[in-house]
């Protein structure tokens, strides 16, 4: 990822300088042209230079700039019936706002809010897990185990987490991916640590991101979480942020078990990448529970603004009319064919994970005990920085080691990538090992 200084205007280390974009290409000042092999943050679904979506923006914007989030608009009328048809069956309640960060951060303050109407104060920690990113506020990061913790450490809440999940590094000494679901029952032995009495909520994203580098769960963990949480009357909160809106090859993550959480929290393809917009989606009993007692949720400034409904309400109209969700289904098998046709005999190569077009490849320094490369060898960047000379971006994260070590690579194209596209990405990624591995 960039260095601290590239995120401020002016800095020693100068960021890449992105002139223009076109489906899923980047072209820089200095005339290169870079395919976008991990949508930006895993955001760009559509591709970008969407004229009928800036042509919706320029309407809007020209009509109506602002309304008190109190208020409503036509757009969020819209953007809410469009909703209805993607969300599971009963998430019928949303609440948007700017971002990923601040809709997880709304999340937890509602599960909270929830207990402490119905007269259960004393519910009020959030369990998380271990390895798992949730946004870049101190509630957020609280709930999360990430590196991004580090500096904040003594200000964060001491919120309980559960340990790592389902991965070839499996805490109970398992076999990746014929595990059990010991790590479902790692949260009920957490809730009964802890005392039921005393937990809010769980929040996990469905599929592990860029703390995990796209790992899948077994398919028995998900329907195991939810029954677990219903036992202990704990909210469960799934983290759709980087997986929703079509990603993993579905509407969202959850759809591939069938199952609904409480609370569904989406970003990034919400709009694209078009616009800032973040959602938090509730159960419509537990927010009419919350407006029986009269309880006071705050909005944000942005909460619900105009132009970004309208834009994200202009995506999803493009994602049904071109099937979208389909095609990431579609275009994923044929990444993740190749990946693992490719890559899986590379000896930098541990795993290769993923579904759709979110997949992960995780880097390690012997393939035999998959052992991961020490941290100050920064074999990600190494690596990204290689990729990035032959054209390609792919999204830099963790691997699943623990302890700050671990590498891995996403790749998780924009939805419109086509067979030419996924061919570079993979001969890419593989020239970029092989320029890396020479070097180690």
């Amino acid at each position: 990822m960039p260095q601290t200084d590239a995120m401020f205007i002016r800095g020693p280390h100068e960021p890449i300088a992105i002139e223009r974009a076109e489906g899923p290409w980047l072209y820089t000042r200095d005339g290169r042209k870079i395919l976008d092999g991990g949508a930006g943050a895993v955001v760009v679904n559509i591709g970008q230079g969407r004229e009928e979506i800036a042509e919706i923006a320029r309407r809007t914007i020209a009509r109506i700039d602002y309304v008190l989030p109190v208020w409503t608009s036509p757009e969020r009328e819209r953007l809410v019936e469009r909703l209805l048809k993607w969300t599971p069956a009963g998430i019928n309640r949303f609440f948007f706002t700017s971002g990923g960060s601040e809709a997880n951060e709304a999340a937890l303050k509602f599960a909270i809010l929830y207990h402490k109407v119905r007269g259960k104060s004393s519910k009020k920690k959030i369990i998380g897990r271990q390895f798992s990113y949730h946004g870049n506020t101190i509630a957020a990061l609280s709930v999360a185990g990430t590196g991004r913790r580090a500096d904040y450490e003594h200000i964060l809440i001491d919120w309980p987490k559960i340990p790592p999940t389902y991965c070839y590094r499996c805490p109970w000494g398992k076999t990746y991916p014929q595990c059990d679901i010991d790590c479902a029952s790692a949260l009920e032995q957490k809730i009964q640590e802890q005392g039921a009495d005393s937990i809010a909520a769980f929040i996990a994203e469905p599929m592990m991101g860029s703390s995990g580098g796209a790992v899948p769960p077994v398919r028995e963990y998900w329907p195991a979480i939810r029954e677990i949480c219903s036992k202990y009357d704990v909210l469960l909160i799934a983290d759709e942020v980087m997986t929703g809106f079509g990603r993993t090859g579905r509407r969202f993550a959850v759809d591939h078990w069938g199952v609904v959480p409480d609370i569904l929290v989406g970003g990034k393809g919400l709009t694209g990448g078009y616009m800032p917009m973040g959602m938090c989606a509730v159960r419509g009993d537990l927010v009419e529970e919350v407006e029986r007692a009269k309880a006071d949720f705050m909005f944000y400034t942005y909460s619900s603004h105009p132009v970004a409904c309208a834009v994200a309400d202009g995506v999803l109209s493009i994602m049904e009319r071109e099937q979208l969700v389909e095609r990431s289904a579609q275009m994923g098998a044929r990444l993740g064919s190749q990946l693992r046709e490719e890559l899986s005999g590379h000896p930098m190569v541990g795993d290769i994970r993923g579904c759709g077009l979110f997949w992960g490849v995780e880097l390690v320094h012997d393939k035999a005990t998959r052992m991961p490369f020490a941290p100050e060898k920064k074999v990600t960047n190494r690596v990204l920085g290689a990729a990035l000379r032959r054209g390609l971006f792919f999204y830099p994260a963790s691997g699943m080691a623990g302890n700050g070590r671990g590498d891995a690579m996403m790749l998780t194209p924009p939805f419109v990538i086509g067979d030419p596209e996924i061919d570079f990405i993979v001969r890419t990624a593989r020239d970029a090992l092989e320029d890396i591995r020479a070097t180690l």
